[in-house]
């Protein structure tokens, strides 16, 4: 588990609104999300084509799993209004049901409950997976040499700055348990 005091935790976004029904403001640079799914592609898919179910109406994305795999799989992490609640969901390209908690909240998710959510869901890699990070890379594991995962899965938000960093250093305790021989 990353040093949890050096990221600020406690942050919680304003809103995932800038106005209501709206994402991010317009104008803003490509986020990394962007930037990954066009710049990561593979010659197997059709440049630009992004392979996740339609967002539901006013619903943001606001954090996103990116796996360097041949397919350049992508998990996303999306809130929307219901009534005075914010609702999530976890979306990916195969319709995965994942189980996670919380399913709602009355305000946005502070970067620890975010991180909650991303390090408890279920649901996936034959449903025997706990978490969207680390459990990809030992999944792809076998036969490979760890050092070479430490990259293949990135998470970026564009409401949580701290949040690909903080799974970054996640990733480099992930390489240094499997180095030392422990369970991962």
């Amino acid at each position: 588990m990353p040093d949890r005091t050096k990221y600020n935790l406690t942050f919680r976004p304003a809103s995932y609104w800038t106005t209501p029904g709206d994402g991010p403001p317009e104008g803003q640079a490509p986020s990394p999300t962007v930037v990954w799914r066009y710049t990561r592609r593979t010659p197997l898919l059709d440049p630009g084509q992004d392979f996740l179910p339609e967002r539901e109406g006013g619903e943001v994305e606001i954090a996103c799993v990116l796996l360097a795999s041949v397919t350049a799989d992508v998990i996303s992490i999306r809130a929307r209004r219901w009534g005075r609640r914010i609702v999530y969901r976890i979306e990916d390209e195969y319709g995965t049901t994942f189980r996670f908690k919380p399913k709602s909240s009355m305000q946005p998710l502070s970067m620890a409950e975010l991180v909650g959510l991303i390090d408890g869901a279920t649901g996936h890699l034959d449903g025997d997976a706990n978490g969207l990070t680390s459990a990809y890379r030992s999944y792809n594991l076998d036969g490979c040499d760890a050092a070479d995962l430490v990259e293949f899965v990135t998470v970026t938000s564009d409401f949580y700055p701290e949040l690909q960093a903080y799974y970054a250093e996640e990733a480099g305790e992930w390489l240094a348990q499997v180095e030392a021989g422990a369970p991962v």
